[in-house]
This record gives C-alpha cells, sequence and structure tokens, in this order.
C-alpha cells in the first residue's frame, strides 16, 4: 500500500507566503490538491490492498498478510463497502485458522458471518458457514461441525448452487463418518455425487469417502475397490491432487490393517507419509506404523517410528510456538498500525482546521472585495437611474397620450355597441310583436275553423232545411268563412318571422297533414296546451293524444321533448 504523507502547513508559512488574493487562491489550490491526494482512497485501492495480502497469504507470509488484509478491512469499513469487509474478514480468519488460533478465527467468522447475513447474499453467508464447520472439525468438535455445515447446505440448497451442493455434501458424508452415523453418511454422499458430476476434484472427493463408508460398515473388498479406482484416476493426473492422493492411500492403509495384511498395510503408509506434509497427519501416520510394526514383533521399527512420531511432535509443537509468536507479532504490528492510522487521523483532522481556516480568511477577503467592487457599480447605477427616470418621464408623458387616444377610441366603441344593443332591441320587439300577430291569426284561422265544424253539423239536421231562418244564419256564416285565406297569411307571416322552418319540416317529415302542421307550429310558437286546445276548440284529453299521435308519425326519441325536436330542426 503506497505510504500516506502529510504536509504540515505553519502560521509563519501562511501570512509570510499570502500577500495577495491571487497567492491566497493558488494556496488554498495546492492545500486542496495534496489533501485530495492523500484522502481519495478508491474501492480499487482497497481491492489491491486485499490482493497483496491473498498473495502473502499463498506464500504463507502471514504477518504481511494480516497486514494488508487488516489495511483493506480498516478501508472498506470507512467507506461501507460491505462486501470488501466480508471477504476481509473472512480471510483473516483463514490466516489465524492456519497459524492454529482457533478462537481469533473464530471471532472474525462469526463477524463475517453477522455481516453476510445483515448486507450480503446468501451464497456468501453459506460460505462463512462451511469455514466455521472446518474451525470446529480441526477442534475435533464434530457434532458442531456437522451442524454448520447443514446450515450451509441448506442455504445452498435453496440457491440451486450444485458445485456448493457437492461440497457441502462430501464434508457432511466426511463429519457423519466420523461420527458414526453411516446411513447419514451415504445419504449424503449420494446426493453429493449427482451433484458433483463434471468436476473432476469434487468427484473424487465423493467416491473417497463413499470408500471411507464401506470401510466403517466393514465392506472392505468394496471400499478397497473403489480407493484402487480413485488411485488409478489419480496417476492419470500425474499426483497433482496431494489431498486426495494421501486420503486414498490412508484409506487402503486402514482397509489392510482392517483385514490384517500389516505388509501391505506398512506399504501404503509409507507411500501417505511420502505425500502428506502436514506435521500433525505425519505424526498420526508415525503413530499407526509403530502400531503396525508391534503386531508384527519387529520392535526395532517399532521404536524407529516412535521416534520419528516424537520428532515430528517436536517439529509441530515448535512450528505451533513459532506460529504464537508470528500471530502475537502480527496482532502487535496490526495494533500498532491501528495506532499509526489514529494519529494520522487526528493530524488530518488538525491540517482540515487549517485549511478551514484559510478558506473562511479567503472568503472574507472575497467579500471585502466585493464590497468595493459593489460600491463602484452602486454610484454607476445611481448615474444611470438618474438617465432612466428622466427617460421614463418621456415615455410616461407619451404613454399619456396614447393613453388617452385609446380612451376615446374605447368610448366611440362603446357607443357604437350601444347603438347595436339598441337595434338588438328594437328587433327583438318587433320579433314578439309579430309573434303575437301570429298567434292571433292562429287563434282567428281556429275559430274559423270551428264556425265550419258547427255549420256543416246543423247542416247535417234534416229540420234545418225547413226552417229559413236557420237557413240565412247558416249562409251569413258560411260567408263569414274565410279559413283558407287567413291560414295562407298566417303561413307567410310565420315563414317571415321563421324562415325555412316550414320546409325543413315537410322535407324530413313528407307524410303530415295541414292539420298537423298547424298544430306544430302552435307547439314551435311555444303555446301551452291549454291555449292550443281553446284554438282547436277541443279537450286536454284530445290535445295530448293528437300530440302523441304527430310524435309517433314523426318517429321522435321519446327521451326528447317535442319543443326541443322542431328547435333543431329549425337550426
Amino acid at each position: 500500500m503506497q505510504k500516506k504523507v502529510f504536509y504540515r502547513i505553519n502560521d509563519h508559512n501562511i501570512f509570510t507566503t499570502v500577500k495577495s488574493p491571487k497567492s491566497i487562491f493558488f494556496t488554498l489550490l495546492f492545500c486542496l490538491f495534496f489533501n485530495l491526494n492523500n484522502y481519495a482512497q478508491t474501492l480499487e485501492d482497497c481491492i489491491k490492498i486485499k490482493e497483496s495480502g491473498l498473495a502473502a497469504m499463498d506464500k504463507f507470509d502471514y504477518a504481511k498478510a494480516l497486514k494488508d488484509l487488516t489495511k483493506a478491512k480498516l478501508l472498506a469499513e470507512k467507506n461501507n463497502w460491505y462486501l470488501q469487509i466480508f471477504e476481509t474478514k473472512n480471510k483473516i480468519g483463514v490466516v489465524y485458522m492456519n497459524l492454529s488460533d482457533y478462537g481469533e478465527a473464530l471471532n472474525y467468522y462469526l463477524e463475517a458471518y453477522i455481516l453476510a447475513t445483515q448486507h450480503l447474499e446468501s451464497n456468501k453467508e453459506s460460505a462463512i458457514l462451511n469455514n466455521i464447520a472446518v474451525l470446529y472439525c480441526l477442534e475435533k468438535k464434530y457434532k458442531k461441525a456437522q451442524e454448520y455445515y447443514l446450515k450451509a447446505y441448506d442455504i445452498a440448497k435453496k440457491l440451486g448452487d450444485k458445485n456448493k451442493l457437492a461440497l457441502y455434501g462430501v464434508n457432511l458424508g466426511k463429519v457423519s463418518n466420523w461420527l458414526n452415523e453411516l446411513d447419514v453418511a451415504s445419504d449424503y454422499l449420494n446426493e453429493a455425487a449427482v451433484f458433483a458430476k463434471g468436476n473432476e476434484p469434487l468427484e473424487l472427493q465423493v467416491q473417497a469417502m463413499l470408500a471411507e463408508n464401506l470401510l466403517c460398515r466393514g465392506d472392505f473388498e468394496a471400499g478397497k475397490k473403489i480407493a484402487f479406482d480413485l488411485q488409478a484416476k489419480n496417476k492419470e493426473n500425474n499426483f497433482e491432487n496431494r489431498n486426495i492422493n494421501s486420503t486414498i492411500l490412508n484409506l487402503l492403509a486402514r482397509a489392510f490393517f482392517l483385514e490384517k495384511d500389516y505388509d501391505k498395510c506398512v506399504y501404503y503408509i509409507n507411500l501417505c507419509l511420502k505425500a502428506t506434509r502436514d506435521l500433525e497427519g505425519r505424526m498420526r501416520l508415525y503413530d499407526q506404523l509403530s502400531d503396525v510394526y508391534v503386531l508384527q514383533k519387529k520392535d526395532g521399527k517399532a521404536l524407529a517410528a516412535l521416534r520419528m512420531m516424537v520428532s515430528t511432535r517436536d517439529s509441530l509443537d515448535n512450528m505451533t510456538q513459532k506460529n504464537v509468536y508470528e500471530t502475537n507479532k502480527v496482532k502487535f504490528d496490526v495494533l500498532n498500525y491501528k495506532n499509526d492510522l489514529k494519529i494520522s487521523r487526528e493530524k488530518s483532522r488538525f491540517e482540515h482546521k487549517i485549511f478551514g481556516v484559510l478558506i473562511v480568511f479567503f472568503i472574507l477577503l472575497l467579500f471585502f472585495l466585493f464590497r468595493m467592487h459593489r460600491n463602484r457599480i452602486i454610484k454607476q447605477e445611481q448615474k444611470k437611474i438618474i438617465i432612466e427616470r428622466e427617460q421614463k418621464i418621456i415615455n410616461l408623458e407619451l404613454e399619456s397620450e396614447k393613453s388617452n387616444k385609446r380612451m376615446l377610441e374605447q368610448q366611440i366603441k362603446e357607443i357604437e355597441s350601444e347603438a347595436l344593443l339598441e337595434q338588438e332591441r328594437l328587433k327583438n320587439e318587433i320579433e314578439q310583436k309579430n309573434r303575437k300577430l301570429l298567434a292571433k291569426a292562429l287563434y282567428l284561422s281556429g275559430r274559423n275553423d270551428m264556425i265550419e265544424e258547427v255549420v256543416n253539423s246543423l247542416s247535417e239536421i234534416p229540420n234545418v232545411s225547413h226552417d229559413n231562418t236557420l237557413k240565412s244564419h247558416i249562409k251569413s256564416l258560411k260567408e263569414h268563412l274565410k279559413s283558407n285565406s287567413e291560414w295562407d297569411n298566417f303561413i307567410i307571416h310565420f315563414e317571415e318571422v321563421n324562415q325555412g322552418f316550414l320546409n325543413c319540416l315537410k322535407e324530413k317529415h313528407p307524410n303530415l297533414t295541414a292539420n298537423d302542421i298547424r298544430f306544430i307550429c302552435y307547439v314551435y310558437m311555444n303555446l301551452s296546451s291549454k291555449e292550443i286546445c281553446s284554438i282547436f276548440n277541443i279537450t286536454q284529453e284530445a290535445c295530448r293524444k293528437r300530440k302523441e299521435r304527430i310524435f309517433n308519425k314523426m318517429e321522435i326519441d321519446k327521451s326528447m321533448s317535442f319543443y326541443e325536436y322542431l328547435s333543431r330542426i329549425s337550426r
């Protein structure tokens, strides 16, 4: 990680170098540049630091790995980069596990687990649960390990992740074998075999655990067959997978030991010793080899194997002590780094304060310069205002003349509009009088029709023809009947007032009679039913029936009134 460099600016330098607003401006830019350079750390920087720690972990340089991973973790925590916080805590836990500090490793795993459940996806949660289970296996707490493997397995099942289902299934099968839950182990391993198809390393692990399950059941032949098949497959890979190779050889040694074929057992233990680098594993193998030699009554070789076991244990103890020393050293270095970081943050706060003072000073200077400039502008503006006011007075005078002219024009328009309104009023009065005259004419016409009906009804009486007086009266009534001429006059006057109405009516409804048209005219003139009954000398019931008959003849929509329909015709 690139070392941070902090720059101190003392009071003397500030006030001796700043001699003008321009120099203040450039000084502030200088400070701002270096502040941004020191504190602008991006996500890419955090990932680079983390990758540096991972590379050191691969080289077994755990001190550097913890330093870099801790730096990346602190940077991620500062910026709330949850994925990076999770990954760094997880890897720090792995480092402590490799250093055999299982308590510290578990603390980091639990922190990473809480973070995963609160802020990340479920696949991260399952990964950390698997790591916690591995840690419990190393502590030989197999029941606890099984519990965490099962949690990881259930999450992988929900997500449908086949590779993880295969891996966690193998782990569950392994720990179930160790707990002697052979049927449970067999179920998990058979499921894992389905999910591991196409992934050769996982397939080898599944088969190895199935072979161990068969040996635990006492089926030595089936177990050995699987182990020999796996050995052949692994030879094709030139023993690239050393862990699988060691597991296979250990299984074969165990199978021959259970069959009491001690020579072959010794042979495979020795092969397994060559393939195993783990000191704890080698110590167990030397112990097994010593037991086999004792059963073969080869005391010298048994003693030599015990010496190798003791030597390996001493090496393991030395390595453990070295790991404890390295762990404490790394913890001390990390603590120092945190203290240095705290000091650097305090320094940065102090520098930020100085930077803030400079900004305030610069703002005040700008304020005074602005006031001076503003005063000059105000004087110029005052001169402009005087000129503008004089110009406004001239403009107001011109505007006043224009406004007077507009007022005169408005008065003329008002007089014209009043004249038009008066004309409209006179027109309406004339139209109203015409309607009254038309109504009178219609009344006379209706009266003549009534007289004609009376005359016709009297003429039909047989005795009337012998009564000269009645005959003379009937004759005089017939002379006064002028219904046709009066109706013609009514039509002429009606057309003058309602131009085009009758023509439109006859075009739309050619089946109407003259009496129908006369009735419709009365309705269109908005006469009441009572007035129409009086004109036709009929009852209101007869008037209603006539109206309904005409209404049906014209095929008018029943939702519409008669007068409304007639008004639409005239439009």
